[in-house]
């Protein structure tokens, strides 16, 4: 099953798998479903795109320190891009007027100026901590200081009622909120990750593909038990973050991350899903008041993901295309100049 999947495929599952849980797909169907589905199982997208990154960008970045600075003007890049695309949608709701300039700093360098695009700063700021970490202390340290930053992340996550019964911990997570408004972000949640991802690039790990698929199975059923203990109990305050998530992830990674072809047209499939799925959300809903089909486009959640899914797609093949002409078309001009 995994020996035909490559980083760049599993990129590609989890661009569908993150829309998902912005358009809660199995909602109409079954409340139970929808949030193993999208509260769960698609909570290890974003864990799979920081591990890809982990493997492949930080052991460059520790040989050669330019790599990062790269990588890093390329995300930037990338993040303002998308900054940009959604600065109508955020004058259309307002969501600026309201700031202070302090609020705004925190909207744009911590918490994303839409609710998907935090991944961006989490991923410069959380690359650039573990750098530093690894150049400067031992790799079991490392491995401590970003378990440790995960558990107090926890805290503020799916564990948030520990800490919101507790008089000496609730002052402390309070102000990190005032910081963050989620500890899903750069520092609690992300390095652990890239981690993750590097330790399985530079350590040989030698297990055998069906140990490794057996705990793979007994994680993924322990984080589903732990999931739904806490959404029943009411701890979550957000639900990102599970202990049961790190095993899983490291599992399932140890099975795909043999890598025999990468495909940079599906990574940029990937990413453009990333960017744009939130406006296809909009036009999807737009369109179904428009034609006063809302019954149908959005309320039955399984067609309306199923839109907003194939839509976004559909966007990103023809960007990609066009991109091709272009390229081809300076590519033309160069051979005609010479």
């Amino acid at each position: 099953m995994f020996k035909k999947l490559n980083l760049d495929s599993c990129r590609l599952i989890a661009a569908f798998l993150i829309i998902t849980i912005h358009t809660s797909i199995f909602s109409s169907i079954s409340t139970e479903f929808d949030f193993f589905f999208t509260r769960i199982l698609s909570r290890i997208a974003v864990p799979l795109f920081l591990m890809i990154t982990g493997y492949f960008i930080v052991p460059k970045a520790l040989k050669d320190r330019r790599a990062l600075i790269d990588y890093s003007i390329k995300i930037a890049k990338m993040y303002f891009f998308a900054i940009l695309v959604y600065i109508p949608l955020n004058i259309y709701q307002g969501s600026f007027s309201s700031l202070s300039f302090i609020e705004l700093l925190k909207s744009i360098f911590i918490d994303g100026t839409v609710y998907h695009l935090w991944y961006f700063p989490a991923l410069l700021f959380g690359i650039w901590l573990v750098y530093f970490l690894l150049k400067k202390v031992n790799i079991k340290i490392v491995i401590f200081l970003v378990l440790m930053l995960f558990f107090i992340g926890l805290l503020g996550d799916s564990y948030y009622q520990l800490v919101e019964s507790n008089p000496f911990l609730f002052p402390i997570y309070e102000f990190i909120f005032s910081v963050s408004s989620y500890t899903r972000n750069g520092l609690f949640y992300v390095p652990v990750f890239f981690v993750l991802g590097y330790i399985l690039r530079s350590r040989k790990i030698s297990l055998k593909k069906s140990v490794a698929l057996g705990l793979l199975i007994f994680s993924f059923l322990l984080l589903t038990v732990e999931g739904f203990v806490l959404h029943y109990l009411n701890f979550q305050r957000h639900d990102s973050m599970y202990m049961m998530l790190l095993p899983v992830m490291f599992y399932l990674f140890y099975l795909i991350k043999e890598v025999k072809t990468t495909s940079r047209y599906k990574r940029n499939i990937a990413t453009t899903i990333y960017i744009f799925h939130p406006w296809f959300i909009i036009v999807v809903r737009g369109v179904a008041k428009l034609l006063n089909l809302q019954k149908f486009m959005i309320d039955n959640s399984v067609i309306h993901y199923i839109l907003v899914a194939g839509t976004t797609l559909i966007f990103a093949i023809s960007l990609e295309k066009v991109k091709e002409v272009m390229l081809d078309g300076r590519r033309k001009r160069t051979f005609v100049k010479e």
